[in-house]
């Protein structure tokens, strides 16, 4: 508004055709239109009135209507009548101030003609001559809008070029520009691109002693961590943590080299660990470690979750897991939120909750499952074969099988391809041989990959490390691993090799063989029903049949229990006979120590035999004395010295001296491994350890 009020105060002003004299004409001239006269009156009072003429001039200058205009020399004037405005003398001051000659009109038409220059630059934005105006024009209203443009301008450019030395000339121009924040990212960036592009474990060193103030400092520590460990070894974490005591990822690479090194957890594994690494930053933490590995951790459960106890039934790790596995090598996978992972015995996670399915660790390794693709990791969680296939094998012999598309190959425990995908289905190796098929016939290769039998075969079982079965559509044939040949035998069924002999049946006569297919016993003896299994070798004696009738014979094929018995259990130490519709039990010399009185009964094994009377069942010792009470519904050996009964529906367990170690109240048993039986009811859940004949039953109460 004040701009427009002073040019009509002007524009009245000098309405007037008859000029004053001196300085005062100029503008009444100007007044008139009459630019040249007034011109003419401005230049010639220069010298002696600097501020008012050179003002006159400006406004002749910047008026778009005379042939003078030019909006750089109006720009040199009215700076030129604000710098001597103070020199200007009173007197002239108030003669021409009906003329509206007064600083703040200066300053105003100072400010109009900086703004016709700027909307000149936006019609060809250049960074030079925005950078120009911004520095001539301070008091513009436009001066910060140059800067941002600009800067914006010159920011692309940088981007364009995208180095780190075009954005260091930026910031190098322009300290204080708003951009510099993001320019000095970007230089940042690709000052560590550029450094460390041969991707070596060299240029990211060099890069961190070179460059100490460029936060990307943190991820060349991350890459030298990750090359100089790339192997995931307990060699290549010891080398990494010497060399580069001060990265920052010393605290994992600690506890990856203690975790590969524990891959036996134990007490003593431990003790050997604090000994060989003696700098290890958390070594007060390796007693409890010590501990617990001494601890036999139980999976427990309440209110529907599960955490572990130890054997005496205290809670070590609170219930909050879905479910959960038992501890191997000091780890036990557990399932949170759908996923897997694994934790140790302090819970720490040890590997994230992130698979569909993962097995135990065996050898230092498990198998895991991601979108659907299976993959192997190690005890650090660390991908030893990434997630990439279809069907992955278990971890034997230094090989596992694994199917990527539709083939399948094998690879070693690093993930890396050592036998071509070129199989129709693999198996695992066993005894340096694999089971393949290709292109439909089964063959074997050993692991490298060479064939040991040439795919030609239906199928191949392997019987010993000589001989190798093959089965046809009308009978079995025995294949010499180490020439492939067919031998001159035949069955229809092959039973178990024990002791270097084992059962073939054909034609419906019994005969044994050795390891290398050779006949060691004639086929001169009858099948029976699961003659192949009540026939394999017991010791030195296997049961026999000849005319529906039962004997015993030596490794020789000599008998030494006629084949005269009618109805006779497996071979045993006392052997179930039948005899007028009652078992009992004879020894090898065909007499009697326990008189046939039961409904059944079945050969003694490891002191007892397991009788029926009537409807139930119980044990006897060999004296005849029964040890477990005949009253159960059904009794089975658990292992030597443990039986499970059962009564209605529910289970317990009696040991072979006839103490009753378990209630008869658990719906379900089932065993573990060799030491240790879950037992089942409901949602309870309690253990039995064997070997100290102990009951386990968490202390809090579960569902």
């Amino acid at each position: 508004m004040r701009r427009l009020g002073i040019t009509l105060w002007l524009l009245l002003l000098l309405q007037t055709t008859v000029y004053a004299g001196g300085i005062a004409g100029g503008f009444e001239a100007l007044k008139q239109f009459n630019y040249f006269e007034a011109k003419k009156i401005f230049t010639k009072s220069l010298k002696k009135e600097p501020c008012a003429a050179n003002y006159g001039l400006a406004l002749i200058y910047f008026r778009t209507d005379n042939p003078f205009h030019s909006l750089d020399s109006a720009l040199v004037c009215i700076n030129i009548a604000e710098s001597t405005f103070g020199k200007t003398s009173e007197k002239t001051k108030t003669k021409l101030q009906k003329y509206g000659f007064d600083y703040l009109t200066i300053a105003d038409i100072r400010s109009q003609i900086s703004h016709q220059l700027f909307l000149l630059e936006l019609k060809n934005p250049d960074e030079k001559s925005l950078n120009t105006f911004q520095m001539n024009h301070p008091w513009s209203e436009d001066h910060f809008t140059a800067i941002e443009l600009r800067d914006s301008i010159g920011f692309k450019k940088a981007e364009l070029a995208a180095t780190s030395a075009a954005f260091n000339d930026f910031l190098t121009k322009y300290p204080e520009s708003k951009l510099r924040f993001k320019a000095k990212q970007e230089f940042y960036r690709l000052q560590y691109s550029e450094k460390t592009s041969a991707g070596t474990l060299v240029s990211y060193m060099n890069f961190q002693a070179s460059f100490p103030e460029n936060p990307f400092v943190s991820d060349a520590q991350d890459q030298i961590y990750r090359l100089s460990t790339k192997n995931n070894t307990v060699a290549d974490l010891d080398a990494f943590i010497k060399k580069f005591p001060a990265n920052r990822n010393i605290e994992d690479a600690w506890s990856r080299l203690y975790q590969l090194y524990m891959v036996d957890f134990s007490k003593t594994r431990i003790e050997n660990f604090k000994k060989e690494y003696p700098n290890y930053p958390g070594m007060k933490d390796l007693d409890a470690e010590a501990a617990l590995a001494e601890t036999v951790f139980l999976p427990a459960k309440s209110n529907g979750m599960f955490g572990w106890m130890d054997q005496t039934g205290t809670i070590i790790i609170q219930p909050q897991y879905t479910n959960v596995g038992f501890f191997k090598d000091g780890l036990a996978w557990a399932e949170k939120n759908g996923k897997y992972g694994f934790v140790n015995k302090a819970n720490k996670v040890i590997v994230p909750f992130q698979f569909e399915s993962v097995t135990d660790f065996e050898q230092g390794r498990s198998i895991v499952e991601l979108n659907e693709l299976y993959g192997c990791i190690d005890r650090t969680g660390a991908y030893t074969v990434p997630p990439q296939f279809k069907d992955l094998g278990i971890y034997t012999e230094g090989l596992m099988y694994a199917q990527k598309d539709s083939l399948y190959g094998y690879y070693d425990g690093f993930g890396t391809q050592r036998i071509q995908p070129i199989y129709d289905e693999a198996f695992s190796f066993e005894n340096g041989i694999a089971k393949v098929v290709y292109e439909g016939s089964t063959g074997f290769i050993d692991t490298y990959g060479s064939y040991v039998i040439k795919p030609m075969y239906d199928d191949l079982i392997f019987f010993s490390d000589s001989i190798l079965l093959t089965e046809g559509e009308e009978y079995i044939q025995f294949l010499n691993r180490k020439t492939g040949k067919l031998l001159d035998l035949k069955a229809d069924r092959v039973g178990k090799l024990v002791n270097d002999l084992a059962l073939i049946e054909f034609d419906g006569k019994v005969g044994y063989i050795n390891g290398r297919g050779q006949v060691v016993i004639p086929l001169k003896f009858d099948t029976y029903t699961n003659s192949v299994v009540e026939g394999t070798f017991v010791g030195n004696i296997a049961k026999v049949a000849a005319k529906g009738k039962y004997g015993i014979i030596d490794k020789t094929g000599k008998v030494i229990l006629p084949i005269s018995i009618v109805k006779m259990g497996s071979v045993g130490t006392l052997i179930a006979t039948e005899k007028a519709g009652k078992w009992g039990y004879i020894d090898l010399a065909n007499q009697w120590k326990i008189p046939p009185t039961y409904e059944f009964a079945e050969t003694f094994k490891d002191g007892l035999g397991i009788v029926q009377n009537l409807t139930v069942f119980g044990a006897i010792s060999a004296a005849g004395t029964v040890v477990i009470p005949i009253e159960f519904t059904a009794i089975s050996r658990l292992d030597k010295t443990h039986y499970n009964v059962i009564k209605g529906a529910k289970n317990g367990i009696y040991s072979n001296t006839g103490k009753l170690l378990v209630p008869v109240e658990y719906n379900r048993i089932q065993r573990i491994d060799e030491d240790w039986i879950a037992l089942f009811n409901g949602q309870l859940l309690h253990y039995f350890q064997c070997s100290t004949n102990t009951l386990v039953i968490p202390e809090t109460p579960t569902e």
